[in-house]
C-alpha cells in the first residue's frame, strides 16, 4: 500500500525554519492527540508550525 501524505508540513516547517528539535516534539505532542488519525495528525502539526507559536520571543 502506498503511503498517503494528506499535509505537507515538513516542507513548511524547512521553509519557516523549524529546528529539528522543535518539530519532533510538535510531532510528539500531537501524536498524543490523535493517535489514530493521520489526517488530522498532520493537519494540526501543519496548524502548530505556521502558527510559529514555537518561536521564542525576541
Amino acid at each position: 500500500m502506498e503511503k498517503i501524505d494528506y499535509f505537507d508540513y515538513k516542507r513548511l516547517a524547512r521553509k519557516m525554519k523549524v529546528p529539528d528539535t522543535v518539530l519532533k516534539k510538535i510531532e510528539r505532542e500531537v501524536k498524543k492527540e490523535f493517535p489514530s488519525d493521520k489526517m488530522l495528525y498532520e493537519l494540526h502539526v501543519l496548524r502548530a508550525v505556521r502558527s510559529k507559536y514555537w518561536q521564542k520571543d525576541k
